[in-house]
């Protein structure tokens, strides 16, 4: 099979129950395949075909928009890096002293939702978007016409501008704020760390309308730093648990549907039974197609011989959270054409895509 080509999907109100399937989606574009097709020698589990998709090209395209590293010297990106200056915002507290005036000292004051401060004098200062060194830098400034040689500090005492949100299997989930600096995994210490029934594979990072290519499975079950990226405000971790997570069963069964994987998983024949069964006449049990996310850029595609299984040939196949299993009416061949058809039985399914290209939802372009 060659490259798949790029497809059209989009945001979900939802979306942490569909995060799994998303992913999967999104690793396909400019994917690299290691096909292995044997039809001669059918598997104990009744797999025909598996494709290992990954999509490194696209990882590495998209991820100055996800974060990264290391940013360049002297930027200014809410804290976003190492070394950086933590800026402002509106909810930011802030501690002032204009030593040499009296009266002067240990003023505290609120960044209102305009950036503004109120202090004596000069009333009304403008201080978001700014750091502490500059708002410093401005006050002595301001208060130079007011007293001799003004002696200022500028101290930020609660961080309330940069919000991060942690959804699902966290010890202390909720809204925990960046004070400074802070990558991916300084973010989950925040939250007092996963669960021990945090399913990782399914474990994503939202920032705005797309799911970041982030690997936090890599990250935490195999050390792969280079997938420690710098959080942003507003960005949104979630890490499902593995039975609270769904099977999608779509195609040419009774009842299209998603099934809740529960506490003791769920196989193949299993699901389709759940799902009514596949339609007399109208399913082809020869090429039942199976996508599976492993992280938001690498998965599975994977062909399975349902019919060799009903005939006895063939175990039960089973399945991991967050599976899309597609029964085709017809023999299909390429798998850009069954993904062609998986899409709209999702929306059928929840009306959860609202179609944009997927280059540009990677990339931006």
């Amino acid at each position: 099979m060659g490259r798949v080509l790029p497809l059209r999907i989009g945001g979900t109100q939802n979306w942490p129950r569909f995060a799994a399937v998303l992913a999967v989606l999104l690793g396909l574009a400019a994917c690299d395949v290691a096909p292995v097709v044997n039809r001669d020698k059918l598997r104990d589990d009744g797999v025909v075909q598996r494709l290992m998709v990954s999509a490194p090209a696209v990882a590495q395209k998209s991820g100055p928009r996800c974060g990264r590293t290391s940013l360049p010297p002297g930027r200014k990106d809410g804290g976003a890096a190492r070394g950086v200056a933590y800026v402002v915002g509106p909810g930011d507290n802030l501690k002032f002293n204009i030593f040499g005036a009296e009266g002067m000292t240990d003023l505290t004051a609120r960044v209102d939702d305009a950036g503004f401060v109120q202090l004596p004098i000069i009333e009304l200062v403008k201080v978001s978007g700014k750091s502490t060194r500059e708002i410093q830098t401005e006050l002595k400034s301001a208060y130079t016409a007011e007293f001799i040689d003004p002696w200022v500090t500028v101290e930020l005492i609660e961080a309330e501008s940069a919000p991060i949100y942690f959804l699902g299997e966290f010890r202390a989930p909720g809204v925990r704020y960046m004070s400074g600096a802070t990558n991916v995994l300084e973010a989950i210490a925040l939250a007092g760390g996963l669960e021990d029934d945090a399913f990782l594979p399914g474990a994503r990072l939202l920032r705005g309308d797309h799911t970041c290519t982030v690997d936090l499975n890599a990250l935490l079950r195999n050390g792969d730093f280079n997938q420690n990226i710098w959080i942003k405000p507003h960005d949104v971790i979630f890490a499902p648990r593995k039975e609270d997570m769904s099977v999608f069963v779509l195609g040419a069964v009774a009842s299209p549907q998603s099934v809740p994987f529960g506490t003791d998983g769920r196989t193949l024949l299993q699901v389709l039974s759940l799902a009514g069964g596949a339609m007399p006449g109208q399913s082809y049990l020869r090429e039942v197609r199976v996508i599976r996310a492993q992280s938001p850029t690498r998965g599975e595609l994977i062909m399975v011989d349902v019919e060799a299984m009903l005939a006895g040939r063939g175990l039960d196949f089973p399945l991991e959270p967050g599976d899309v299993v597609f029964v085709p009416r017809s023999a299909i061949g390429e798998w850009n054409a069954a993904l062609a058809q998986v899409l709209p039985s999702l929306q059928v399914l929840g009306g959860i895509l609202t179609p944009i290209t997927l280059i540009q939802s990677l990339t931006g372009e």
